[in-house]
């Protein structure tokens, strides 16, 4: 049978009607999960499901799954999708791409009336950011056994709303159990680096993640008066921290290539422009393909801002927030995935994903893979964010073959 390809026309209509909402100015998004945007982003996805005539079912989180049917109704599904949900005013592509990619599968499998062994549900997962509720990965990660679900019920936001009380408000409150067997699980989504775009390939197949440690770091001084207190007195423990800042990205460079370091949250409880800061938290976000790498990372790092503090008269402590091990995804779907780029005339290539995604928790599991496509510049999180029409068509076409292979 020839490799089926998506209708282009359709994916960008509803890629760019989803993308109205929430929109900015710059050609962005902000739909912070289980906002109201995101509640409309949600309401015409279900929309879209449900006059397809695919199912909708909705669990406790919030995670949405649109069932194509199989001819064994018993068979567990090959669950493909991504997540609706932005970060503050970022892109427009990251996540819906492998919703609305989902969708366009299940539709052009009807329109060819293609009748596959096992169901294939569609998925929209539920605060995958963690831009609005910590952790990040949430709905994918009660699915998974990751969190529990009243944990993740209890999360509340910088105004003190919980996931439970904004998942009532906007009417995704659903019911059943919490996970369910899956077959199959693969991802379509942007890159968010620059490896395709230089090597001008069109398709990653993704090999898994690399290994993610965060870690809370809390510089300890002394607070007081701006004033009175000569400079070379001082236990500022803000300066302390802008040094720390300096000595991780060197210890970053001094692991390259394979290693990131990053310290992208900053903290000041005095929050004043007159106090000596006595105490800086910052999250310390640290990234590598090899687990013993990323520990010896984690540790030079861990000495280095232990000596300074000692040097600067400071404290510094270390509270470990979450921790993902590397993955290895599984290699017959990468096989299936590389076929059909090959199939198609797509050039590709392996590579890793240095970013977190709801796959990470699905690998946990069931087996699991991703596919890349190229984003501009490497631009995510970004109103900037772009991805190619035609990129996002040819990822769609390669997300049908892998997930028709994968339900026969």
């Amino acid at each position: 049978m020839p490799l089926l390809k998506v209708n282009r026309e359709r994916l960008k209509r509803s890629m760019d009607q989803i993308s109205t909402i929430g929109a900015t100015p710059r050609g962005g998004m902000h739909r912070l999960a289980l906002g109201d945007k995101d509640r409309q982003a949600r309401d015409l996805l279900k929309r879209w499901c449900m006059d397809a005539g695919f199912p909708v079912r909705v669990d406790p989180i919030g995670n949405m799954f649109a069932r194509r049917a199989g001819r064994h109704s018993d068979s567990p599904p090959v669950v493909i999708g991504s997540h609706l949900d932005s970060q503050c005013m970022a892109g427009r592509f990251d996540g819906p791409v492998g919703v609305i990619a989902a969708l366009e599968v299940l539709r052009t499998l009807d329109d060819q009336r293609v009748v596959t062994q096992a169901p294939i549900d569609l998925v929209n997962w539920t605060n995958e950011e963690g831009a609005r509720f910590s952790p990040p990965l949430l709905g994918s990660g009660v699915f998974t056994g990751a969190h529990d679900l009243d944990f993740a019920l209890r999360q509340t936001d910088k105004e003190g709303l919980s996931v439970q009380q904004e998942l009532v408000r906007i009417g995704y409150a659903g019911a059943g159990p919490v996970t369910l067997p899956v077959r199959k699980y693969i991802e379509l989504h942007i890159e968010q680096g620059v490896v395709l775009e230089q090597a001008a390939i069109g398709i990653g197949v993704v090999t898994g993640f690399v290994g993610i440690r965060d870690t809370k770091v809390t510089v300890l001084g002394q607070s007081t008066h701006a004033g009175p207190l000569a400079m070379d007195s001082r236990r500022d423990a803000l300066v302390g921290a802008a040094g720390m800042i300096l000595a991780a990205r060197a210890i970053g460079l001094a692991h390259g290539p394979d290693a990131r370091v990053t310290i992208g949250k900053l903290a000041i409880p005095s929050d004043s422009h007159s106090v000596v800061p006595g105490c800086v938290e910052m999250v310390l976000d640290v990234r590598h393909p090899d687990a013993h790498r990323l520990d010896a990372v984690v540790f030079a790092l861990q000495q280095r801002f232990r000596a300074m503090a000692t040097d600067s008269g400071l404290a510094v402590h270390f509270e470990d927030s979450w921790y993902y091990p590397p993955v290895v995804f599984d290699s017959g779907l990468r096989s299936q995935i590389a076929e059909a780029a090959a199939g198609f005339g797509y050039s590709h290539m392996e590579l890793p994903s240095r970013a977190g995604h709801d796959a990470l928790n699905m690998a946990r599991v069931a087996p699991t893979a991703m596919i890349f496509i190229p984003c501009r510049a490497g631009l995510s999180h970004n109103e900037l964010e772009f991805a190619e029409d035609q990129d996002i068509a040819a990822g769609a076409d390669v997300l049908l073959a892998a997930a028709l292979a994968a339900a026969r």
